[in-house]
């Protein structure tokens, strides 16, 4: 019998399901962890390629190279079928999906023993909010890559469906529930009764804030401030903000790294009024440092769903630079995204159903940005009747990708 497989290839973070008739096992993907990070490096000293944890260790460690991260964001923009300097040649984005998507089926195979060419791939509802043509070219994009790499029967599950196919396996009675599955780059909530032999899809909705969003927010509010964020000229005018918001924001930082935009960046710094922050910035383009900030600013998000504060140490591009952040500066600076995500959150509920919010029994939380200090409350407000219950954070779309490949292959 054939192996088929459920691939959830995320923003931050990936996982992979394999089934063998009605057998279905997470892969454990990078050691005995089940998720790998999304991250590609290219090491110019090495003339290698890693990925996922060992990408970031390389970066972090000093090598000389390029890493890429957030690659799914990529999709559904125009950036697609563009080209990226990597060392001294330029690479397709597709390609550099590609390579990211090869290696998990590589890795899932090594594991299964054996070829695997049925896969059912996640998507959110919404690759692109409000453009259903662009949404469905970014579709079309992922499944081509997929081909690219050798599967050869592909279809696709919306990721908090898939979800939900996960919860509904220990179902002992029917349940409204909203599945609310808060990614790396969306957030995006399915309505189902759900019971013992039913599964009735009521409304899907999606938008495209996630947790690399929250991690642009607490950076623009924290260390781009260091670095002259909101910043003026010595006449009084302010900064362009276009190069903070690169520099926040993991998929764009490399395009801080040309001759172009160090050029206009050391004339913000002539002209500038904040001359330690404007040359701490250059400093930080000139070390190409932007993706070691990102990483740590996502490490104390994590520690602040534990902890009241935590320090961002960034004294490895300026020995005097250490940060210490707030839960309360982390609520703040993402309050705005986290209260549109409720609203669509309520708006799939009772526009989208035509149910009331108190009609919802059960909120099952997925995706790692449901750790966000302050979401759970502002979900729970917002349904203030339903019981709220988990899932695994970060392989419980996989999980649900892998019921429903083997609802779709295990007979052929």
């Amino acid at each position: 019998m054939s192996l088929y497989c459920g691939i959830d290839f995320g923003t931050s973070n990936s996982a992979v399901c394999v089934g063998d008739g009605a057998h279905l096992r997470l892969v454990p993907i990078e050691g005995e962890a089940v998720t790998l990070p999304s991250a590609v490096f290219f090491n110019f000293e090495t003339e290698t390629v890693t990925i996922g944890r060992e990408a970031i260790a390389q970066y972090l460690d000093g090598y000389d190279g390029r890493l890429m991260r957030a690659l799914k964001s990529i999709l559904g923009s125009s950036l697609i079928k563009e080209t990226t300097q990597i060392g001294s040649g330029r690479k397709d984005f597709r390609a550099i999906i590609g390579l990211y998507i090869a290696e998990l089926k590589r890795r899932a195979e090594a594991f299964a023993g054996s070829p695997i060419t049925e896969v059912v791939l996640g998507r959110p509802v919404h690759f692109v909010d409000g453009d259903p043509d662009a949404d469905a070219r970014a579709e079309a994009e992922l499944r081509g890559i997929a081909q690219a790499q050798g599967f050869e029967t592909i279809s696709f599950e919306f990721e908090p469906l898939a979800a939900a196919r996960d919860y509904a396996e220990g179902l002992k009675r029917e349940d409204i529930v909203l599945v609310v599955d808060i990614g790396g780059g969306t957030s995006d909530f399915s309505v189902l009764r759900l019971g013992p032999g039913t599964r009735e899809i009521l409304a899907n909705a999606g938008v495209h804030i996630g947790g690399t969003d929250f991690d642009t927010r607490l950076s623009l509010d924290t260390a781009m401030r260091d670095l002259g964020f909101r910043g003026r000229y010595k006449t009084g005018l302010e900064f362009p903000t276009q190069p903070y918001f690169q520099l926040a924001t993991w998929h764009l930082i490399n395009f801080l790294y040309t001759q172009k935009s160090m050029t206009s960046l050391r004339q913000i710094h002539y002209l500038s009024g904040e001359r330690e922050k404007t040359g701490r910035l250059l400093e930080v383009i000139e070390k190409q440092a932007g993706h070691d900030i990102a990483n740590r600013i996502e490490k104390a998000k994590i520690a602040l769903s534990d902890a009241a504060t935590t320090i961002a140490d960034f004294t490895a591009i300026d020995p005097d630079w250490r940060l210490e952040i707030s839960r309360d500066t982390l609520t703040a600076s993402v309050e705005k995204d986290v209260s549109k995500v409720v609203a669509v959150a309520l708006e799939t509920v009772t526009t989208r159903a035509g149910l009331e919010a108190d009609a919802v029994q059960t909120l099952f939380m997925t995706g790692g940005s449901t750790a966000l200090p302050g979401f759970e409350a502002a979900m729970q407000a917002a349904f203030p009747k339903a019981r709220m219950t988990y899932g695994d954070r970060f392989s419980s779309v996989a999980s649900g990708l892998g019921l429903a490949a083997r609802e779709r292959y295990s007979s052929t």
